[in-house]
């Protein structure tokens, strides 16, 4: 035995106090060199180098202290009954933690009539719990294995970190998403539901994309929540209605408001499944496809011409400049006035409800912008293993952005007049008879 190692046992025995005790408020005297350490090692080296040595000095001395209360006694001490068991040694172990990796002294012992299960460190922890919960986090901002075994090589040191260990790791951002995905929704008091799909190529060796149907809500307090990601082979009406049933089965009681873009599949299903609900079609859907019947050198001006309608002041001023549009486009643009005029009456829904939302809920953007984050990080990835780990991805990435939504302003007055919009909407639906004749 080293005489730094013998040191360090007797500076553990005589200047280590437990904690609690009266000594435990006194500063102990430690100089580096009763560390085993020099002052040229600590000057020469980086600061991970030093947190690394106070990491392995610290493990060491909380499992010494661990022992000697599992055997009743300190070092050198003997206990008459014998039954406790006795040290015999310790063995090397490395542990991989923030600052790298380390290699640590745990003490061995033989003889007890029971096994010494150490809280400070687990039988089979290799690394720190807080570098394991950064994994996943990796994972989710897009990091391949290849990327984590360059990123994380300085901290991981020889032992390195194999592809096993990151699936292994990842399983806990697989197990969250699997408990999240059946978990009760009847304490959700949703009053805005926000559908929308996007196209993702999850299986490996296949070119064929499935599309991700995910549903998130604003709830009576004005907070967002996010409620479901589902796979679903195309954006159809069975897919949607099987979502959408899903969510009334764990308890989800119906919205006041649906917000979603014009998937013919999805506005099926929401009929079916969900009668009488307010629906509103996402204006900026609406706008770019009327506007791509209409010749680019006169875009601007009929974007302003819809502006006109869906930035209006009111419902009334919104149907007047619709009609105008109507007069104004559609000998030129037939196609484009065609467009517009089928199902505008959902592209004007959000008029009915308070006007401090309106910016917030005749767009589906929210999830638009959450899926340009969701692509930025699987781009890298191309294919995933498969739909559990596409799933838990895509549910980290939006889970991840659901915390920079913003809310809504919510009050008693404002749910009042959002219940008394829902009631209108089922009972005074919105009529454009231009809108009815030239759809049919």
């Amino acid at each position: 035995m080293t005489k730094s190692i013998v040191r360090s046992k007797k500076l553990w025995k005589e200047e280590t106090p437990l904690i609690g005790t009266k000594s435990s408020k006194r500063e102990a005297k430690i100089s580096i060199a009763d560390l085993g350490m020099t002052l040229e090692e600590v000057s020469g080296g980086s600061l991970e180098f030093v947190a690394r040595q106070g990491a392995r000095i610290i493990l060491e001395a909380a499992l010494n202290e661990e022992v000697g209360a599992f055997l009743d006694r300190g070092w050198y001490e003997r206990n008459e009954a014998g039954t406790r068991g006795y040290r015999n040694g310790s063995r090397l172990r490395k542990l991989q933690c923030g600052s790298g990796e380390i290699e640590i002294r745990k003490p061995k012992i033989v003889g007890a009539q029971e096994p010494f299960e150490s809280k400070v460190l687990g039988r089979w922890q290799r690394r720190s719990k807080e570098l394991e919960a950064v994994l996943p986090a990796m994972y989710v901002e897009g990091l391949s294995t290849r990327d984590f075994k360059r990123t994380l090589k300085p901290l991981l040191g020889a032992s390195g970190l194999s592809r096993s260990s990151i699936s292994r790791l990842n399983r806990t951002l697989k197990a969250s998403f699997r408990a999240w995905r059946k978990r009760d929704l009847s304490e959700e008091n949703v009053m805005y539901l926000f559908l929308d799909g996007y196209y993702f190529g999850v299986r490996k060796g296949g070119r064929e994309k499935d599309a991700l149907l995910i549903a998130h809500a604003v709830r009576a307090d004005g907070s967002r929540v996010l409620l479901g990601v589902y796979l679903g082979g195309r954006e159809s009406t069975e897919t949607w209605r099987g979502m959408l049933q899903d969510l009334i089965d764990r308890g989800m009681a119906l919205p006041k408001l649906v917000i979603t873009d014009g998937n013919p599949g999805l506005c099926r299903a929401i009929k079916e499944v969900m009668p009488g609900v307010g629906h509103q079609r996402c204006t900026a859907h609406k706008t770019r496809n009327v506007l791509s019947r209409v010749k680019k050198s006169r875009q601007e001006e009929a974007k302003r011409a819809l502006n006109n309608i869906f930035h209006a002041a009111c419902l009334e001023d919104a149907l007047k400049a619709a009609s105008e549009f109507h007069r104004r486009y559609s000998k030129e643009f037939p196609t484009a006035t065609e467009v517009l005029a089928k199902d505008l009456s959902q592209c004007l829904t959000f008029y009915r409800f308070p006007e401090s939302h309106w910016k917030r809920i005749r767009t589906s953007n929210v999830l638009e912008r959450a899926f340009l984050e969701v692509r930025r990080r699987t781009d890298v990835m191309k294919r995933m293993p498969d739909e559990i780990s596409a799933l838990a991805l895509v549910f980290g990435v939006l889970e991840e952005d659901r915390l920079k939504w913003r809310g809504l302003k919510m009050g008693p007055e404002i749910h009042t007049a959002i219940v008394l919009a829902f009631k209108q909407v089922q009972d005074e639906p919105i009529r454009i008879q231009w809108a009815e004749k030239f759809a049919a």
